[in-house]
């Protein structure tokens, strides 16, 4: 069994049809992915609560925090989704021997700026995941 780090793990989004590296990054989060379920609980159930498989499945988020530059094409490429919405290809890929990457695509993304005093410029994104990542 390996333990993966995770330093040199790089998220890529596509731009101008080639993935290139978000640059600055300092966590890589992807959450939220599940299958839905519906409450199927019925009157004569018991007492624990039962659930049944809707057949859909959520993609989730991936959440992603960094060092700010206002001068990174990648930077102002994920801030102008916010103003000039459309899809975009991403992948993660981990620092592990095979190179693991899994890609998605985005739907809607929000994203914030932190200017602290004892701090660098930093910015958090959320990337709303369409459909479902192609996990490994």
């Amino acid at each position: 069994m390996a333990k993966v780090p995770g330093k040199g793990t790089v998220l890529q989004q596509e731009l101008s049809m080639v993935f290139t590296a978000v640059a600055q990054l300092t966590d890589i989060a992807m959450s939220g992915a599940e299958s839905e379920t519906y409450d199927a609980t019925t009157f004569d159930s018991g007492v624990g609560k039962e659930y049944g498989q809707t057949g859909y499945a959520e993609g989730g988020s991936v959440d992603v925090s960094g060092f700010y530059d206002p001068g990174l094409a990648g930077h102002q490429a994920i801030s102008d989704l916010v103003t000039t919405p459309a899809d975009q290809n991403w992948k993660v890929i981990f620092a592990d021997s095979g190179t693991t990457e899994i890609s998605f695509t985005s739907a809607g993304v929000s994203f914030g700026i932190t200017a602290a005093m004892s701090d660098g410029l930093k910015f958090d994104t959320s990337l709303k995941v369409d459909g479902l990542p192609t996990f490994p």
